[in-house]
This record gives structure tokens, sequence and C-alpha cells, in this order.
């Protein structure tokens, strides 16, 4: 078809990039039309003898989308059809930064046409807008790009846009023969059904009955389970596991140094100590892989109760001090300076995360094993130990006991700050999952089901599920890239 009929193909240079998949060889443009033109991609159906001229809205067609970006003269353009995530990548001509290798080092076959990408930071600005399935797949493209995604600069940045911009939910699940089922989806405010996906498997490691919790330490899930500890990144599927010297072991990140530590509980060797001995297992950061060091910490003697919940760069856990069922404290462990601060003093129940502090949450149970009615306390002040104390009514009334897998409890908050109660265990064999949310500011609380939560017949089949099956809700989960 001569190009004159085409007044279009005349002022720019074509170049076919191959063919949909209803054969029609498709042309485009190599560069961008001009400043904030229309950008038009041509089809052409060789049976027929028709061509179509088809306009790809959003591409750098606006003025300020050029003066955001910086974009001046002539910028290059490639058009990639039959693409699973359809890519564009615009650039200006004066960066000539190849970031694209098209062969691998010592390749002495003649050049091929390689994809030059925008200057560094804005690359960075792209990559971390992606999804981390597809930044696990472009570590494939090159050792470029696998070097950038996993450098702690970048990781850094990833986190810094996921905690802003991607909020998720996590729910573990013991799942048979001793493994723990994880699922993902995206959160919502004031939706009242929310959908779940199996992201990964964690082989030998399962969830105590009657409340345990699996919380999100930046992006990271640390489970003990016998005489070893495993970490798992559901984001970029990485486990690993490592020995430690007792049961009570909690993950732990000091956000000052970029570090992931993990604080042991050593058990006694001889009853009634004067002090107890904690293993302080220092990972990953900095360039490393797994542990990369141990020391030890002592401190008065206690009784630990729970798992460790992290805050800022502290970590607390449950615990009666200096004996079993005497009096109730928070222990309170710096991650950075390895150390135990204080025992804090504290009502006996749930504890969480509200709003960067510490809180407590006592449920009032009602006459028959509900409660309606509870005391949120909130330590407003580490050093003085002083909390603050507010009581909410429940418009409608939650389990509150441990007989027959019932148990409610809290895991935290979302972003709006709605206090989440979530079961222990799942409701029955395929049945529906549900969360609740309590809104501290309106008094409502909606009901919200979590699709795809081990809540079909043939997902307890698959995965051998059979009687009570232990499960933790964990909100405000932020993906991370970062390896350790």
């Amino acid at each position: 078809m001569p190009c004159s009929k085409h007044p279009v193909l005349n002022f720019l240079k074509l170049f076919s990039q191959g063919t949909n998949k209803a054969g029609e060889i498709i042309f485009s443009p190599t560069t961008l039309p001009g400043r904030a033109q229309p950008f038009y991609v041509f089809y052409y159906n060789p049976v027929t003898k028709n061509m179509r001229k088809v306009r790809i809205h959003g591409i750098a067609d606006t003025e300020e989308f050029w003066s955001r970006y910086g974009l001046i003269d002539v910028c290059c353009a490639s058009f990639s059809p039959q693409h699973t995530d359809t890519t564009f990548t615009a650039m200006k001509t004066h960066h000539k930064k190849e970031l694209l290798e098209s062969r691998d080092e010592g390749d002495k076959s003649p050049p091929r046409n390689k994809l030059q990408l925008l200057p560094l930071d804005m690359e960075v600005e792209i990559l971390t807008r992606l999804p981390v399935k597809s930044l696990m797949k472009f570590l494939c493209v090159s050792k470029t790009w696998s070097s950038l995604i996993r450098s702690q600069t970048f990781a850094a940045s990833y986190y810094a846009r996921s905690y802003e911009t991607r909020s998720r939910f996590r729910v573990f699940v013991h799942g048979g023969a001793q493994r723990l089922l994880i699922f993902s989806g995206e959160e919502e405010t004031f939706s009242s059904s929310l959908d779940a996906n199996l992201d990964m498997t964690v082989p030998s490691v399962t969830l105590a009955l009657g409340g345990s919790k699996c919380t999100s330490v930046h992006g990271f899930f640390g489970c003990c389970h016998g005489s070893n500890f495993t970490i798992c990144n559901p984001s970029t599927g990485q486990i690993i596991t490592f020995p430690c010297k007792g049961p009570y072991t909690s993950l732990g990140y000091d956000p000052v140094d970029d570090q992931f530590k993990a604080l042991t509980l050593v058990p006694a060797l001889y009853s009634n100590p004067s002090f107890i001995v904690h293993e302080v297992i220092t990972l990953g950061g900095r360039g490393g892989r797994g542990v990369v060091s141990r020391s030890n910490v002592t401190s008065p003697t206690y009784c630990p109760m729970t798992k460790g919940l992290n805050i800022n760069g502290f970590m607390y856990f449950g615990a009666w001090a200096p004996s079993h069922r005497t009096t109730p404290v928070f222990v309170c462990f710096d991650v950075r300076y390895e150390r135990i601060l204080s025992f804090i003093t504290t009502p006996k129940s749930i504890y969480i995360e509200y709003k960067g502090k510490l809180a407590v949450i006592v449920p009032h149970p009602s006459g028959d094993p509900c409660f309606d009615c509870f005391d949120l306390w909130i330590l407003e002040d580490v050093t003085k130990h002083e909390w603050s104390k507010q009581t909410f009514e429940l418009p409608l009334s939650l389990p509150f006991t441990a007989g027959m897998g019932k148990r409610m409890i809290s895991q935290g908050t979302n972003k709006a700050g709605e206090i989440i109660f979530s079961p222990a265990t799942l409701p029955g064999r395929a049945q529906p999952f549900y969360v609740f949310y309590y809104n501290t500011d309106t008094k409502n609380m909606r009901k919200v089901r979590i699709h795809g939560a081990a809540d079909t017949e043939e997902f307890w089949s698959r995965y051998g599920l059979t009687g009570i099956r232990c499960a933790s809700f964990s909100p405000q989960h932020v993906d991370s890239i970062a390896f350790l």
C-alpha cells in the first residue's frame, strides 16, 4: 500500500513489531509523533487487504506527561504486541544508558538491537510500581537488572512505595502433613468481602492451637517449630531455616540499620535461676545471607507466654515475672542495641499494635462464652509505663472460648484504624471464613468474608485437611523483595 495514502506514514518511520493473535501485521512508529501528540499504530490484514489505524490513549500524549517526565525533542518508542502485561517504553534520546543486555559477557556475535531505557532514577521509579511477581521474572532478564532489583537500596525504595500504596493481608492455615499454607489478598476499606489466593506452602511448620499469631515483620514471617526457626518471604518465596536453642524464638527488625534479628530464650539448666539467657541471631542485611552472627544477652528472670510483636524497632512479648502466674508484664527488647530494656506491667489478655503503639484488648465475657464489650489499653509512654484506657461495646457478641475452636482473637488493625477480630481456627470443613472489623470512631462493625481461604471441599481434599485447623489472619502486610 503506497505510503502517500497515509500522511502519518510519510511523517514517521514505521517498523513492524510482529502480529496480533488475529494475524494482522502491526506497524508502529519508532519515535513519539511529537510533543503531547496522539500515538497511533496500524494493523494490516493480509487476507482482506485492509488496514486500520488505532490510537493508543495514555502513551505520552499530554503536555502534563511530557513536563512531569522531562521529555524533550525526539523520543524513541517501541510497541510490543501479544505480551501478557502491555509494556511501553519511551526515552530521551540524549540518554544512552543501556540496561538490557542482548548478549552475555564474552559473546562476540554482532550486536543486535538493544532496548535503551530511561535514566536510572526513572528506571527505579517505574520498577517500584510493578508487582513483586513481575520483578521476580525480571531477575532473569540480565545481570544488570538482577543486580539492581536485588540491591538493598532498591529493596528499601520498593518497600517504602508498597507501604504507601499496596496494603495486603495474609491468612495462615495449618495444613495437613505438617505444613503451613499462606494466603494473601488486597486490603479494601469498607468492603464486605475480600479475595485470597494461596501464595505458598511452607513444609514442617505448624500453628499452635489456641490463638497463635503470625505477624508480618517488614515483609517477612517467622515460625518456630521444635529446635528450628523458619523465616519466609511470601512475596519472593524465599524460605530459610536454622537451628535455635529454645522454643520461644521471635523475629525482629531494626529500621535504623535495616537489620533482621531473631531472639531466642535459652532454657535454664536448673530451676529458679537468678537470670536467664537469650540468644540474638543476626540475619542477612548489608549483603549477608542467612545467619550472620550469634550473641548472648541476659535479663532478670521471667516466664514467656507469647511470641514477639515488633513496633518501631522494639520487640514486645507477654510474660509472667518473675515466675509463672505472678505479675503479667510485657518484656521490651531493643532490636538495634540488643538489650532487654524493661518489664512493663500490663493486663493479661490480647496484645496488638494500635496506631503505632502497643495496645492490649481485654474482653468482658457475657453470660455465654462470648464477649460484647472490651477495654482497649494503649501504652502512651514506654519509658514511664503510662497506659490510657477506653471501653467499647460491640454491636454483636463474638465467641471467646477455646472450646470447639471457636475462639475469636484480635490480630491488629488495618490502615483505617479498624480493630480486626478473626477466628483462631477455620470455622469447619469447607465453611466460609469471616473476620470482623470494628471502627472505634463510628462504633460500627462489619463482617467480611475472605473468599478462597480454604472454604471449598475441593481444597480440603487436595491438601489433606481434617479436623480442627488452626488459622491466623495478619493485616497490614507490606510486600518486600529483600532477601536474607
